[in-house]
């Protein structure tokens, strides 16, 4: 019963190209999040081994697109690891997968520069990151549900709810914001 993980040339080709331009990004966030060395490393590897397994759509790899997407992937592996941590009782501080999540500049800042969409970067940029992940996922790189379940680790069933919940959040966010600044 072996699993084939055989990749087609060009897609090893995007992956390693992938590794070599963000792993030391990927590493500074999932370290953050884990503040373990050996288990960031590990959360960077598997956040490749997810992407191997996923039908990931990049064009350019030197952009900010795909530099949120990666961050993304990491931060939800690295999450991952963390929750199996703390559900083996192992005694990581609670609040800091909170303070990781936009304490530089957040890539979606630097992907998103149209003035006309501020209201929607700063509404995802407050929303909790398990919710704006889904949305960025889906919306702006457009991936399906069931790859979006691959790339979180996460069910079908639970990109959904977190999709209407998101959608949710940010409609009420949306509107709270257009209700003070109507055209005279």
């Amino acid at each position: 019963m072996s699993t084939d993980y055989t990749l087609d040339k060009k897609k090893k080709t995007l992956l390693e190209q992938l590794y070599y331009q963000y792993r030391y990004l990927m590493f500074h966030i999932a370290l953050g999040i884990l503040e373990d060395y050996d288990l960031a490393e590990d959360a960077v590897h598997t956040a490749f081994l997810k992407l191997a397994k996923s039908n990931i759509k990049i064009d350019d790899i030197l952009n900010n697109k795909t530099k949120t997407f990666m961050v993304i992937v990491v931060r939800g592996t690295a999450i991952d690891v963390y929750n199996k941590i703390k559900n083996d009782s192992k005694n990581y501080p609670e609040e800091k997968m909170l303070e990781i999540a936009y304490t530089e500049p957040s890539p979606l800042e630097l992907a998103i520069s149209n003035k006309g969409i501020d209201r929607i970067k700063k509404a995802l940029q407050t929303m909790d990151p398990k919710y704006a992940d889904v949305i960025i996922l889906k919306y702006f790189y457009d991936f399906s549900n069931k790859e979006i379940s691959t790339i979180l680790s996460i069910s079908e069933q639970t990109v959904r709810v977190r999709l209407h919940r998101a959608k949710k959040i940010l409609a009420s966010e949306l509107n709270k914001g257009s209700a003070g600044h109507e055209k005279v």
